[in-house]
């Protein structure tokens, strides 16, 4: 008998242009029988739930699945389009048959131009579609799934006969919370999203000019390329809004970025294989990023945060695909994470609370028994608009992520043996653990609001004040400073530095800390705090910190007993960071 196991899931993610909005490009069989189609009456942002439509033609049914995309209506393949498409289930509309607003089942994935065509298809077959959400954060063991949390209020009426029981239970408000913890990452990728954005900085593009015809936005996934570019599926291309593409360590275009071409819809149109994650106005450089060359990824704050789209799939012993239980989660917010490291172990990550917006799945039949109390008998009709009430909430279509479509990594993991620690410039031997956090004292809001198919979580979750955490544990046997050193890594040092509060005669500063993890040739991790710090600071003679609003050192005792080495547990409150990453993984999602 065939099980699910949990050693047979899989947890895939990508970002999302716009809070709700998974993307993936998604069409289906056209509708035979009586079809409604209809178009835009305006341009649609990514993000938004409601589509209004005019001239419809044909009749639509709540629950039907409809297909958003510059297709028409006699369109069933998506490879001929230039533009994306995507598939969302009707949960309202003000009109089934003729010009109104349709209400969605989660948010648009893309942004949709005006006249695009609003087309019925039959959700029981996808013709064509991109998968996009295939990120893997890395080797993981458990996750927190974000399954929905219902709450319900008993409320007691007044009446002979109650005996103190309730009368009537009403639902309140959903919840969909996760985490992914303890894993191991293996690239980059996962740091940023607590954090804000990442740019990336090729060490070499090709000399061939191009450029960009007419301007992107975010969220994008097609893009027209001037002239005769050269360019082939499979090629990456650095994209800048400078005439050229920076490739030395002084960056001014923080919106600089590398995607890799996916296909050619036709000759200078280029599919990609992840949306943009900035925009580029027109004529902005596309270059080509050299077959040997290594990538800078540097991670800045934002204010704003990227949300994110979790997959997770599920196949059953027998591997039988039919029987898949796939449930995506969308609008995740990464509200908290950590980074840590402990002697002779690895570096680990963690999401410790991600928090989402609204779910969906695949689970298409429901008991007669559910809307039919005494037949036992099985419903087998895909809920396509046939009937509501057969329905489980939250049935939607979308692409099942398989192991083949999975973005695993291959590299090795970040190693502490391989780990430096400099605090104040001096470069510390016998560091014992590390354990960064990060805060962004997230807030779901539930506003007023028409909500449709039992949507009752957050309306979004906003962003609160930042907070990042540092401890370390240092082994500190010197009694001196090495005449070489700067002096800064003795037994004594720390309870210096703990009276002296960061206050060194110019006001409260602080000072640097590098923590740096390298796993090869051009193949590292560097956290740096403060965020404009740069290593080699501390050689120039001035104070580490000055003026940077660096880290403070907020605990450091010296303990006597136990461990007869003289050791602190310091923990320090750090203003802001950024960390670059520097490896051979051209595109960070």
């Amino acid at each position: 008998m065939a099980v699910f196991r949990s050693d047979q899931s899989q947890l895939t993610y990508a970002m999302e242009t716009a809070p709700g909005g998974d993307v993936e490009l998604n069409n289906g069989t056209l509708e035979t029988s009586s079809p409604y189609y209809s178009q835009l009456t305006a341009d649609h942002a990514a993000g938004v739930t409601q589509i209004t439509v005019d001239g419809a033609s044909g009749t639509l049914v709540v629950g039907d699945f409809v297909r958003i995309g510059n297709m028409n209506q006699s369109t069933s393949a998506g490879s001929s389009t230039a533009v994306p498409y995507e598939v969302r289930r009707v949960e309202h509309a003000t009109s089934l048959t003729g010009s109104g607003t349709l209400y969605l089942d989660r948010p648009l994935g893309f942004a949709h131009a005006n006249n695009s065509y609003v087309v019925e298809i039959n959700a029981a077959s996808t013709t064509q579609q991109h998968k996009i959400i295939t990120e893997v954060p890395g080797a993981y063991e458990s996750i927190t799934v974000p399954d929905m949390v219902p709450s319900y209020e008993p409320r007691y009426f007044l009446g002979v006969g109650q005996k103190r029981d309730w009368t009537k239970m009403y639902v309140g408000a959903q919840s969909f919370s996760g985490s992914l913890p303890g894993f191991i990452p293996l690239n980059g990728k996962p740091f940023r999203w607590s954090i804000g954005s990442v740019f990336d900085v090729p060490s070499a593009v090709e000399s061939a000019s191009t450029d960009i015809d007419g301007a992107v936005s975010k969220g994008d996934i097609y893009v027209t390329i001037d002239g005769s570019h050269g360019y082939s599926a499979g090629d990456y291309i650095c994209f800048s809004n400078t005439a050229t593409p920076q490739v030395t360590t002084s960056v001014s275009d923080t919106s600089q970025e590398i995607q890799k071409i996916a296909a050619f819809p036709s000759t200078n149109t280029a599919r990609l294989e992840k949306p943009f994650r900035f925009a580029h106005g027109d004529d902005s450089a596309a270059r080509e990023v050299s077959s040997s060359a290594t990538v800078k990824h540097h991670i800045t704050e934002q204010v704003l945060l990227d949300t994110m789209s979790w997959h997770l799939h599920m196949r059953d012993s027998g591997e039988t695909s039919a029987n898949d239980f796939d449930r995506r989660y969308v609008g995740g917010f990464v509200g908290s994470s950590t980074l840590s490291a402990d002697e002779g172990g690895m570096l680990m990550c963690s999401w410790d609370t991600v928090q989402f917006i609204d779910m969906v799945h695949n689970q298409k039949e429901v008991s007669q028994s559910d809307v039919n109390p005494g037949s036992e008998a099985a419903l087998t009709t895909l809920y396509n608009g046939d009937s509501l009430s057969a329905g489980l909430p939250r049935y939607s279509e979308m692409a099942s992520i398989s192991t083949s479509d999975a973005n695993y990594p291959s590299t090795e993991p970040y190693y502490f043996s391989q780990g430096s620690v400099k605090i104040m410039g001096q470069e510390f031997a016998r560091v014992r653990n590390f354990n960064l956090s990060i805060s962004n004292g997230e807030e779901p809001r539930y506003y007023i609001s028409p909500r449709y198919g039992r949507h009752r979580g957050p309306s979004e979750i906003r962003e609160g004040r930042r907070s990042y955490g540092l401890s370390c544990t240092l082994a500190l046997p010197d009694s001196a400073a090495a005449a070489s050193a700067v002096g800064r890594n003795t037994a004594t040092e720390f309870f210096k530095q703990l009276l002296m509060e960061g206050n060194y005669g110019s006001g409260m500063e602080g000072f640097n800390i590098e923590l740096t993890f390298t796993r090869g040739t051009n193949d590292s991790i560097q956290i740096l705090i403060p965020a404009d710090y740069t290593s080699g600071d501390e050689t120039t003679g001035a104070e580490p910190g000055l003026g940077e609003n660096g880290a403070f050192l907020t605990s450091a005792p010296l303990p006597i007993g136990g461990d007869p080495i003289m050791q602190v547990s310091a923990e320090f409150s750090c203003r802001n960071l950024k960390i670059v990453v520097t490896d051979s993984e051209y595109v960070y999602t």
